[in-house]
């Protein structure tokens, strides 16, 4: 019974956290971004221009949503797998 309350608990966490990120709410994405650029730096940067950050901070932003997106598809495999084991506990 216990890998059925875990499977649930961590379904749930996985699609409020993909559903966080895919939507942007309250600009948990933007954010992410911005903490993540910080520690990444382009290598020269006498070569990188303002449009040329702008232009890839929201491609991050855009493969941000996208991992969202799968992180709910995989939260939503995680509560059908602890569906299936509930109903194959009760058979």
């Amino acid at each position: 019974m216990w890998r059925v309350l875990l499977g649930l608990v961590f379904g749930v966490l996985l699609i409020v956290i993909g559903t966080a990120l895919a939507s942007d709410y309250r600009g948990v994405t933007t954010k992410h971004v911005d903490l993540s650029t910080r520690f990444i730096r382009p290598l020269n940067p006498f070569r990188s221009s303002d449009d040329r950050f702008v232009r890839r901070r929201a491609r991050f932003v855009l493969l941000d949503r996208f991992i969202g997106a799968l992180i709910v598809l995989a939260g939503v495999g995680g509560l059908v797998a602890a569906v299936h084991l509930l109903l194959g506990e009760y058979r």
